[in-house]
């Protein structure tokens, strides 16, 4: 008797059917492309042209490179791309040339666009490529799911209405407005998006349909969500959020990803840098962190959205860090709940991820409470929050004198002093093993002396001057002139919110030891002309892409009426491309100023021009001859002005910048700085000094 063979059947394929629209960004382009006139001449005139092009043929699915698309493609591959599910994606694009093509039909370059059509023009021109037709026919096709990105002009065009049928269920992303015209139809799920939605999923709105298709094709091939369930939530866009089953809850919580929460290295060269015998460069910390595999080409965060637990600081982006220690404010160190709950579980430096041997200096943020009649902190809870969290150095409390009125300098002055001297008596008292500086405010040269002498008369051998951010630095010279006449040699000063490059050596002669500031970092994004630093002292301004959507300039701009959402997207999206296509050598320098001139004008209208200040930075192309890791990473993206990951990492560069030209300042070698063309007073140039506005509002 033969032996019975049991075949175990395989498992069914499920069918994800996508229709997503064409994107004015195409990856090639022809000085020749077809134009609409091609496609209205008729199927023979677009053979000939194709003929033509025939090398720069690209399927469909390949050849847009809008944001959209782009974050599409991601989700498409990550299903192509799970060996453990069993799923087909049937992609199709609604193009105002070609009608309604697969993804995998060879096209030529081309540019047509329903977007600016009147409504007539549109659906006439629609029915003429037959594409209303087209679509219902292809919807009604058997399919396990459908997704629908299509935009309000383009969904005009497509005709749908309550006699269309679906061939499985329908998820369409659409605007409130669209919504309101589409009927409702069994199968049919409007997945309406507003703002609100582009910023709990950290996308621009011109992305964003296909940032939530990217996400539902993740969890679906993950087999993190069902079909099933789509149907049946009362809103599928919760389902993103959590994993199936569980709650709803429009943020999940962030897990620690090991690859960036790990303590770094620092290399044996990089302590025995000798311009620390002369003065240490402090950093303080705003939460400067970012994603390490930001996705620029299609503006996506790795981690979902940006938390410690999944982004890096400047120190883990490179070799060894561009600073000689770092400052925490308690004010910032507990600005939120959940950072306030890990600095004080883990201490200062696991959760800054650097060695115990890395300086950390505290202090208590005057800045955070300056409009408060006293400080929020008291000297023993100071105390133990400095040992308790492991600081190297700690500060007395203070409180700043420089918007106080006549009448409370004198009581702020004095209860400094107070602080000083208790902070001082009970660090001896308890024996406590780091290091105590006493803060010094004043408003002249002579306030700032007379409190100097009496912290030294204290016994205090380390003192840190407040409150001189907005002095200049011949005043700054003159307080420490000053007290530097009534402090030994013996007894070190720091120096809060100053790192004057040009007067560094001068400063370390008068006995600063240390110094802190971020104000190369922050200049990163602040203002106009001086936002990338070079290595020759050179500033050149960023290129600003404000982000559709999420930008409050943006979306002022629509709320005014000045122009449609629609707009400002394809405005940003032509931005984009304009840059990587110059990147690449594929544009000239005066077509991407035109298209970075209109949209900034539509932005901001009265700002003052700023098309020379770009000429000089995409001439110069800074980016290309820096030696720092970022700039050789992340290329022209570190001089687009638009979001954290790109602002915060010019930032990073500037300070990588910063770090060398002042071991060259204290070395003696001269340190001159160039913005716009011109020469600039190191005395009184805006990236050395932080106004009390600009530091309380980062704060």
């Amino acid at each position: 008797m033969a032996a019975s063979t049991v075949t175990t059947p395989l498992p069914r394929r499920i069918l994800i059917r996508i229709i997503t629209s064409c994107t004015g960004e195409k990856k090639v382009n022809h000085e020749r492309q077809l134009t609409l006139t091609d496609f209205q001449k008729g199927p023979e005139q677009v053979a000939r042209r194709e003929a033509e092009l025939k090398g720069s043929l690209t399927p469909a699915v390949e050849l847009y490179s809008g944001l959209q698309h782009l974050r599409l493609l991601r989700g498409i591959q990550a299903a192509g791309s799970n060996p453990s599910r069993t799923f087909d994606t049937d992609t199709w694009i609604v193009s105002a040339g070609y009608g309604l093509i697969q993804g995998s039909r060879a096209i030529a370059p081309y540019e047509a666009t329903f977007i600016g059509m009147g409504s007539a023009e549109r659906k006439q021109w629609a029915r003429q490529l037959q594409l209303p037709g087209s679509v219902r026919k292809l919807l009604a096709q058997p399919a396990d799911l459908i997704f629908v990105l299509l935009g309000d002009d383009y969904l005009d065009a497509c005709e749908l209405d309550a006699s269309t049928e679906f061939g499985g269920p329908c998820f369409l992303f659409c605007g409130g407005r669209a919504a309101k015209r589409l009927p409702s139809i069994c199968k049919l799920h409007k997945i309406i998006l507003a703002n609100s939605d582009a910023k709990n999923f950290s996308c621009g709105l011109v992305g964003l349909k296909g940032e939530l298709t990217r996400r539902f094709l993740e969890a679906l091939t993950a087999g993190r969500l069902t079909v099933q369930e789509m149907e049946r939530a009362p809103s599928a866009l919760t389902l993103l959020t959590q994993p199936a089953g569980q709650p709803s809850s429009r943020r999940s919580t962030a897990r620690a990803n090991h690859k960036v929460d790990h303590v770094i290295q620092i290399p044996s060269s990089w302590w025995q840098k000798p311009h620390r015998e002369k003065l240490a460069y402090f950093i303080p910390e705003w939460d400067d962190l970012v994603d390490p595999d930001f996705d620029f080409e299609c503006d996506i965060h790795s981690g979902g959205c940006g938390d410690w637990s999944n982004e890096v600081y400047a120190h883990q982006m490179y070799p060894e860090p561009n600073y000689d220690g770092i400052l925490i404010s308690k004010v910032v160190a507990e600005k939120s709940k959940k950072k306030k709950e890990r600095i004080n579980q883990l201490g200062v430096h696991r959760f800054l991820r650097v060695p115990r041997a890395l300086p950390i200096m505290g202090d208590c943020g005057a800045f955070g409470y300056i409009q408060q009649k006293t400080p929020p902190y008291t000297t023993p809870e100071i105390l133990d929050y400095y040992t308790r969290l492991d600081f190297d150095f700690g500060v007395s409390i203070d409180h700043l004198i420089v918007t106080a009125t006549e009448a409370e300098k004198h009581e702020r002055y004095d209860l400094t002093i107070e602080n000083a001297y208790e902070f001082l008596r009970e660090h001896r008292k308890l024996k406590l093993p780091w290091t105590p500086i006493g803060a010094v405010q004043g408003w002249d040269a002579d306030s700032y002396a007379s409190a100097a002498k009496k912290y030294v008369a204290m016994g205090y051998q380390y003192l840190g001057l407040g409150g001189l951010v907005r002095t200049s630095t011949p005043e700054t010279l003159e307080v420490l002139h000053r007290v530097h006449r009534v402090v030994p040699e013996r007894v070190k000063i720091h120096l809060f919110g100053l790192a004057r490059l040009a007067s560094l050596g001068s400063f370390a002669d008068l006995g600063v030891r240390s110094v802190d500031s971020a104000s190369l970092l922050r200049r990163a994004w602040m203002g106009t002309g001086q936002n990338y630093l070079t290595m020759d002292g050179k500033f050149y301004t960023a290129v600003r892409i404000p982000e559709a959507g999420k930008s409050f300039r943006a979306k002022r701009m629509v709320t005014e009426g000045r122009a449609s959402a629609d707009e400002v997207e394809r405005l940003e999206a032509r931005c984009l491309e304009a840059m990587r296509h110059f990147d690449l050598g594929e544009m000239g320098i005066e077509a991407v100023l035109d298209r970075l001139d209109e949209y900034d004008h539509l932005i901001t209208p009265d700002r003052p021009p700023t098309r020379e200040l770009l000429r000089e930075t995409l001439e110069s192309r800074p980016w290309r001859s820096c030696p720092c890791d970022i700039c050789r990473h992340d290329g022209i993206q570190v001089v687009i002005f638009r979001g954290n990951n790109r602002n915060r990492r010019r930032g990073f560069h500037n300070t990588f910048v910063f770090y060398r030209l002042l071991q060259k300042a204290l070395a003696g070698e001269p340190v001159g700085f160039v913005r716009n063309g011109f020469q600039v007073n190191p005395q009184r140039t805006l990236f050395e000094e932080e106004s009390v506005e600009e530091v309380a509002g980062a704060l």
